[in-house]
């Protein structure tokens, strides 16, 4: 029989479910508001009354807000495909395949993830910029890669699943690759899916490194997009702030929705066995 929980408990989740819902209820009833009703004291937050379009029409107008989602789903869509197929193959390699030095490689691996990105900032500009690979896709999603967790992350999940089962098809004349792609990734699809899941929400709010890199206005994305339309003087507007916001939020929820099943699942099988 299930224990009920305490009324305490109760109490302490429904009060933190508000804590963590408030600035989203506060940006999506702002974003419907005239800019007159944020500014007063107490803010008017009635999803009921005063409530306009206008400021989405306005955004949409005055921004590329919509360019900016478009360049920033193609960059992180590459990122997180390339980041998912080097973390498989890499991860396969270390749980599934024996090879000289394979422990001291994993460790090198997984020494990379201790460096602060913000370390690396240099080193990356100056390989792009000898390779002219500045102010383009390319060179955005190149330096933007990185696979150290990925590679963990899928090891741990291979690792779990029976070696019996590759050695099987190994009997029956299936090769490296063919085993990979018919029984790996099938299995391991939960872990491939975190890694994506990861690699595309990091590129998608990286901010610093974007700025860094583009400077071309048709390559900009939503983040430099998002800072760009904040420092013009009619962004003082607070309702055109907050449905930019809006525009640029929603999605993001949606998609994570749609693939928490994944996240979940890839992120306790990891963790838990290995």
């Amino acid at each position: 029989m299930k224990k009920k929980p305490s009324a305490a408990a109760t109490v302490f989740l429904i009060l933190m479910m508000i804590l963590l819902v408030m600035p989203f209820y506060v940006m999506i009833v702002g974003s419907f508001k005239p800019n007159i009703a944020l500014s007063t004291i107490p803010i008017d937050l009635s999803p009921f009354r005063n409530l306009i379009i206008k400021n989405y029409t306005y955004v949409l107008e005055k921004s590329q807000v919509l360019l900016w989602m478009k360049n920033s789903f193609t960059l992180s869509l590459a990122v997180g495909a390339i980041t998912c197929l080097v973390s498989a193959t890499a991860g396969y390699a270390f749980s599934k395949i024996k090879f000289p030095g394979r422990e001291l490689i994993f460790m090198m691996v997984m020494a990379t993830m201790m460096l602060p990105k913000q370390m690396l900032l240099i080193p990356n500009y100056l390989v792009a910029y000898k390779l002219h690979l500045q102010n383009s896709w390319t060179g955005v999603v190149l330096t933007t890669v990185a696979p150290a967790f990925g590679v963990f992350l899928c090891r741990q999940f291979m690792s779990t699943i029976p070696d019996e089962l590759t050695e099987a098809a190994e009997i029956d004349g299936c090769s490296e690759v063919r085993k990979f792609v018919r029984i790996i990734v099938p299995m391991a699809l939960p872990a491939v899916g975190t890694v994506f899941i990861f690699s595309f929400f990091s590129c998608f709010n990286d901010y610093i490194w974007q700025l860094i890199m583009i400077s071309n206005k048709k390559l900009m994305t939503l983040p430099i997009g998002l800072s760009t339309f904040a420092q013009k003087a009619t962004s003082t507007n607070k309702s055109y702030q907050m449905a930019i916001s809006c525009i640029s939020t929603l999605p993001l929820i949606a998609l994570f929705l749609a693939c928490q099943r994944f996240f979940i699942k890839g992120i306790t099988t990891g963790a838990v066995k290995g």
